[in-house]
């Protein structure tokens, strides 16, 4: 599963460290070369001084001839050096402001609590598999989850521990899906997967697989020492077999959730009303 990484650390002391980093690598390198170039010109300038009349004229245009040329080359040589040194930084501040970019996709597309994607990035994935399906003819599967009786453990047990529920639930979300696989909390107790080339039967087998782990899975509630019994309502869909819009797509696996559910006629006519207001709106 691609998964999105927490980022404990804040990006004003990471461009902090960043900037130290930066000042102690230009001491560091540069420090070297100007300690070999620094006597070299010292001793080209003793010796113009302090050789007149000591030499013959003739040595000293040679050894003024073989420094100026030395400076040359060593000038080429620190010049070169300097455009690495130079190179190197800025590839390090390029790795440093990706690495700030990465944090800021993360936490735009990041569920904080259950530590899946979001709603938002749920719709845009889901939009951009669905014109893959359509243009390429491959299948696109989505499972609608629905929490039972949250309401009911948050009412009686608190939020923190409904919390602690949407936690495990991404857990074990996260640990039941593919890599391919695109798993988000679509709202409050709700969470969608998107399963990328997979039919509806293929699709089925996972939501099983994935009702199995939920219900096998258990929370302490608190002081009371008391675990309480997992279960959700789960509803498949599959583009294009059976819709070609999200909106369409969305509306076949809700309906499937709350039959599941045994929802009432006006509950899942009310979300009907919903997902008609999505195709309303070009989803």
């Amino acid at each position: 599963m691609r998964t999105l990484p927490i980022q404990t650390s804040t990006a004003l002391p990471a461009s902090r460290s960043g900037r130290t980093a930066g000042r102690r690598t230009w001491r560091d390198g540069y420090a070297f070369p100007f300690l070999i170039v620094a006597p070299l010109v010292a001793s080209l300038v003793c010796w113009v001084f302090l050789s007149d009349g000591n030499v013959s004229q003739q040595t000293e245009q040679l050894v003024e001839v073989a420094g100026v040329t030395l400076l040359g080359v060593v000038g080429m040589g620190l010049a070169a050096y300097v455009r690495s040194r130079n190179q190197q930084i800025e590839r390090a501040y390029s790795g440093h402001l990706e690495e700030l970019s990465q944090r800021l996709r993360n936490l735009a597309y990041q569920d904080a609590l259950t530590d899946l994607y979001n709603h938002r990035y749920f719709y845009e994935q889901l939009t951009h598999e669905i014109e893959r399906s359509l243009r390429y003819g491959h299948p696109v599967s989505i499972i609608l989850l629905d929490l039972d009786h949250f309401k009911e453990i948050n009412d009686t047990y608190g939020h923190l521990m409904g919390d602690k529920l949407l936690a495990l639930m991404g857990q074990i979300i996260r640990d039941q899906v593919r890599a391919a696989d695109i798993p988000a909390r679509y709202g409050g107790d709700e969470f969608a997967i998107i399963l990328p080339d997979t039919s509806r039967e293929a699709a089925e087998a996972t939501a099983q697989k994935l009702s199995r782990a939920i219900a096998m899975g258990k929370t302490d509630a608190g002081a009371t020492n008391e675990n309480l019994p997992m279960s959700a309502s789960l509803g498949v869909a599959c583009c294009p077999e059976e819709a070609r819009t999200v909106s369409e797509l969305l509306q076949v696996a809700d309906e499937r959730v709350y039959a599941s559910k045994g929802a009432s006629a006006r509950d899942a006519g009310g979300r009907k009303r919903r997902n008609e207001g999505l195709r309303a709106a070009g989803l």
